[in-house]
């Protein structure tokens, strides 16, 4: 594998796009300060191979750059002339990316010749690509930090397994794989030889056995399939006579049906006898119409007449309703002259009650008055009773005082000391003057509660005053309503009374209307009878005309019938629909049926007869074949066909092992050899034997080509021992041999960098 070109974007240290072209270079040497980006070039390479690097492995997060939320790294490289690109992308949330395309050309826009996606299945390929997997890569190729000595510190196996599938010695195994199936398969074959041959002599006692028995099956063959030949004739002439039976019974049958639609001789006969009497019967009904026609065209005309004289339905309906209206405007004239009266009455009593009201309340208004005077009166007589009281209680307090005073106390009136108590004198004025206080207001009260009854009183008769008064106008006012509508009643029973004597004259126009209205009734029922017997008379005559057409229609029918069932009897009859034509044709028509019944029975009997002798013959040839029970020739046809089949398909199978075990017979030395030759083949490709051998020195090799990169790094110091171990020979210790495990680091690393630098230039060779 040779890189190409590399593309780094958010990757590790590379937060912008970054492409590195290695083509036409052998040794590139990649320097920088610490954090610069120069191992993670290396693990981009890594991470477009394998999807994962030796430092971080898988981790996204130390992958993709930390300011950034994905990664995208993209490897060309080429494998044995073949230009391969791999594309890888990372993202921190959703799917990553995994493709690797094989390119016509190292250009992005050239034709893609492979292509695989898919994490697995590109890494995969990728091992197959390179025979190394990614822990062979590791340990061979890329000698990552802190990892260099891994190669170099490795198990003889793990070497191996490197080597390996860098130099593609994987193919060993497949060849290995190749010649241990083709070893088996020879084994395999030479075992079916040696079971064939114990069988095949029990096929060819079997075959021996089996043969004849063919040939009897088939001699038996060709004698039923030339009697089936026969017998199929035979067969074929007894369903003919059975066809032919079977025509002739249906051909009865028709005949039957035939007979079952020949008119009947009665039936005939009546319909020839009502065509002769029809003419009789229509002219009788034909006068008949005639005589109820003109007595109609007379009913009409008196009708006319009954409806000029009386004025006709209209009138009689229109003086109708007049009489009724008159009749409703009568007693409705009566009812409004009680009414005027009634409200009269009423307007009367209405009057009285107001003048009686108006009466007895002057003299309760001057009751009020009364009353108010004695209010005024006794109001008056209070306050003087008030004023007595008044003084009378001033001079009781004075005494009341002179009661509590005693000489040398201080006047309470006066605040002066008091020098000599006053005399007591007696309150008997103070008793008087309240009692007649008490008298007067009682009497003012009982004043003041008589005028205001009175008062009440005089306010509600005025206030009945007032409701006689409406009453009294509302009594008038329908007297009044009654007797304008009155009035207006009277006047239209006076018009309508002149209406009614201009449509009916005279003092009676009811008797006169209903004398009108029988003749009108007995003028429109004359007529209605006789449009009755007209309408009898000319149903009565197309009943006739219906009953001529239909004895018509009939004779018609029955000549057709007669034509029609002479055609389905072979003859050629076409009557007219005369009635003594009719009656020939039909004598003729039974004619025809009699012989072609009688002829039909003879056909019936000659093709029984036939399919009879045709069926003895073919029971005498299946009885001569000895078919089995109800088995038929083609049946045991069937059944020696099949027998047949199956022991030429048992000639043929047998014949064929035979055949073939033969073939193997003779070729089965050379099967020996074959085998012989995969055995050594399978041997030689042990991993023990040839791989071990090219491994050894594919070892030894690059311990040689490594050694010289080691002694020169080392200034002649150090190579490596010629037998392929890897162990290291100090030069100036006398050759002194040391383990790889013995070395310092820098040493270690120049080692392992020696080695590399030889694998690279053994796997470009």
């Amino acid at each position: 594998m040779r890189p190409l070109e590399l593309t780094l974007r958010g990757f590790q240290s590379y937060a912008s796009e970054q492409t590195f072209d290695f083509r036409d270079r052998r040794l590139l040497g990649v320097v920088g300060p610490i954090g610069s980006g120069k191992s993670s070039l290396l693990d981009g390479i890594a991470f477009a191979l394998y999807g994962k690097t030796p430092r971080a492995g898988r981790g996204t997060r130390d992958l993709i750059n930390q300011r950034g939320a994905s990664a995208h790294v993209e490897l060309w490289f080429e494998v044995e002339g073949e230009i391969w690109r791999a594309v890888r992308a990372l993202r921190r949330k959703g799917q990553s990316a995994h493709n690797l395309y094989r390119h016509a050309e190292a250009d992005a826009e050239s034709e893609r010749l492979e292509e695989v996606t898919g994490e697995r299945a590109m890494t995969a390929r990728i091992d197959e690509l390179l025979g190394l997997d990614f822990d062979a890569f590791n340990r061979s190729v890329f000698l990552a930090q802190n990892r260099f000595a891994e190669f170099l510190q490795a198990t003889a196996a793990q070497r191996d397994a490197v080597l390996k599938g860098v130099f593609g010695f994987d193919r060993l195994d497949q060849m290995a794989v190749v010649a241990k199936a083709r070893r088996d398969d020879v084994r395999e074959q030479l075992a079916d030889l040696e079971r064939l041959r114990s069988e095949v002599e029990a096929d060819r006692e079997t075959l021996g056995k089996t043969t004849p028995a063919l040939e009897a099956a088939r001699v038996r063959s060709a004698e039923l399939d030339a009697s089936h030949a026969r017998a199929s004739e035979l067969e074929a002439a007894t369903e003919a006579g059975r066809r032919d039976v079977e025509r002739a019974e249906r051909r009865l049958g028709e005949l039957e049906d035939v007979a079952a639609q020949l008119p009947a001789r009665k039936q005939t006969a009546e319909l020839l006898v009502r065509a002769s009497a029809g003419s009789d019967q229509l002219e009788a009904a034909e006068a008949t119409l005639a005589s109820a026609t003109d007595d109609l065209e007379a009913a009409r005309r008196h009708h006319a007449a009954t409806i000029e004289a009386t004025g006709g339905q209209e009138v009689i309906a229109q003086a109708v309703g007049l009489i009724e209206r008159a009749a409703d405007l009568a007693t409705r004239v009566a009812a409004l002259a009680g009414h005027v009266e009634e409200a009269a009455a009423r307007a009367r009593r209405a009057a009285e009650q107001h003048e009686q009201a108006k009466t007895a309340a002057a003299a309760l208004k001057d009751a009020e008055g009364e009353a108010q005077a004695a209010v005024a009166d006794a109001g008056r007589a209070a306050d003087d009773a008030d004023s007595a009281l008044h003084a009378a209680r001033h001079e009781s307090m004075a005494v009341t005082l002179r009661k509590e005073l005693a000489t040398g106390d201080t006047c309470p009136v006066c605040a002066q000391a008091v020098a000599e108590v006053p005399p007591v004198r007696k309150v008997a004025a103070l008793e008087r003057a309240e009692k007649a206080s008490q008298t007067a207001h009682a009497a003012l009260t009982e004043a003041r509660g008589a005028h205001t009854a009175a008062a009440k009183a005089a306010a509600g008769a005025a206030a009945e005053i007032g409701a006689l008064a409406s009453a009294l106008e509302s009594s008038r006012k329908m007297e009044s309503d009654a007797a304008a509508e009155l009035a207006e009643a009277k006047s239209a029973e006076a018009s309508l009374a002149g209406e009614l004597a201009e449509l009916v004259p005279g003092d009676d126009p009811a008797g006169e209307i209903e004398a009108r209205r029988r003749a009108l009734a007995e003028a429109s029922a004359l007529v209605e009878a006789s449009t009755g017997r007209q309408s009898a008379a000319r149903t009565a005559l197309d009943e006739i005309r219906s009953g001529e057409g239909q004895v018509a229609t009939e004779l018609v029918q029955l000549a057709t019938t007669v034509a029609t069932l002479a055609g389905q009897l072979g003859g050629d009859l076409r009557p007219s629909a005369e009635p003594d034509e009719l009656e020939a044709a039909l004598g003729e028509l039974r004619r025809l049926w009699e012989s072609a019944k009688e002829e039909t029975v003879g056909e019936r009997d000659a093709a029984g007869a036939r399919q009879a002798e045709a069926a003895s013959e073919l029971a005498e040839v299946v009885g001569e074949l000895g078919l089995e029970g109800e088995e038929t020739i083609g049946d045991a046809r069937q059944r020696a066909a099949s027998e047949l089949g199956k022991l030429a398909e048992r000639v043929e199978v047998l014949t064929a092992r035979i055949a073939k075990f033969e073939d193997l017979e003779a070729g089965s030395a050379e099967a020996v050899a074959r085998l012989d030759i995969y055995t050594t083949l399978a041997d030689d490709l042990l991993p023990s034997r040839f791989l071990k051998f090219i491994l050894d020195e594919e070892r030894r090799a690059l311990a040689a080509l490594g050694s010289e990169h080691f002694e020169r790094m080392t200034q002649g110091r150090y190579r490596f021992t010629s037998d392929g171990e890897f162990d290291v020979a100090d030069l100036s210790a006398a050759e002194a041999e040391r383990r790889a495990e013995s070395l310092s680091g820098g040493e270690t690393f120049l080692a392992s960098l020696s080695l590399a630098l030889a694998l690279a230039e053994m796997v470009t060779r």
